[in-house]
């Protein structure tokens, strides 16, 4: 008899009863439903300083405002097989680049450009519209330490492709705008609206939005972004963004989930 199996004699003869002890599975860091690979934490310092924001208003030790109002909820920050970037936060909205931010009617904080210009045709450069076209915002812009600092940690930067994943929809999405560094987890009307949330309350006979809702609430988390760096391609106008956003990003997303 083995080694193991006198071990098993003895303890049967001694009356101590054998436990199999299931090991158990690293838990997801995707919301339910997300069928994303783990990959590896990006930089979990750096993650776990919007949670400080969320708490305390201050992130990397810059006081900030506005996180506890509307907190990010940074549940994961993560690259994935293949360099895609992965995260996981609230989401809040964007205006700016849509004819309302541009009216004299928009809000305190909307702005009528975007990080993201494309070319009129005529020598200029107009917004990218966040009424018509899903996008997400990015952190960029605070004091110089952390300027930029998301994109340094990412490869991710404005005009690169990928996709949305919130209430059972993926939505294909292109960066677009930049936010406060301190700020992850933003998207704009058109993409709010293409996950089921309608919040412009009234339109011009054009089609053009005049009213928003009152009280723009962020979706408050689980809500994934999956993100390819270095994605951004040329010639992207008015006149075709919308069809090279759902392209780009499906394209982009199929080729993951092939690849995966």
């Amino acid at each position: 008899m083995s080694g193991r199996g006198l071990l098993v004699g003895l303890m049967l003869t001694l009356g101590v009863a054998t436990v199999s002890v299931p090991v158990q599975a690293t838990p997801s860091p995707w919301p339910a439903g997300v069928a994303l690979p783990a990959g590896e934490p990006l930089d979990e310092s750096y993650r776990q300083e919007f949670g400080v924001c969320d708490r305390a208003d201050r992130f990397h030790g810059h006081a900030v405002h506005g996180c506890r109002n509307d907190p990010n909820a940074v549940t994961a920050l993560r690259r994935l097989p293949g360099g895609a970037i992965a995260y996981v936060a609230k989401l809040a909205v964007d205006l700016d680049g849509s004819p309302f931010a541009c009216s004299p009617d928009h809000g305190a904080m909307d702005q009528c450009p975007t990080s993201l210009m494309l070319p009129d045709g005529k020598g200029g450069e107009i917004p990218v519209d966040a009424d018509k076209i899903p996008y997400v915002v990015i952190p960029w812009e605070g004091p110089h330490d952390e300027k930029g600092r998301f994109t340094k940690l990412t490869g991710v930067d404005v005009g690169d492709f990928g996709v949305v994943i919130a209430h059972g929809r993926t939505i294909p999405v292109i960066v677009a705008d930049t936010g406060p560094f301190e700020k992850l987890g933003e998207g704009s009307l058109a993409l709010h609206r293409a996950l089921g949330r309608e919040l412009c309350i009234a339109r011009s006979n054009a089609g053009t939005c005049r009213r928003v809702i009152e009280r723009m609430e962020s979706i408050g988390g689980d809500v994934t972004t999956v993100l390819f760096p270095h994605s951004a391609r040329e010639g992207v106008t008015p006149a075709n963004i919308a069809q090279i956003v759902r392209e780009e990003g499906l394209r982009r997303w199929q080729a993951f989930q092939s690849n995966g």
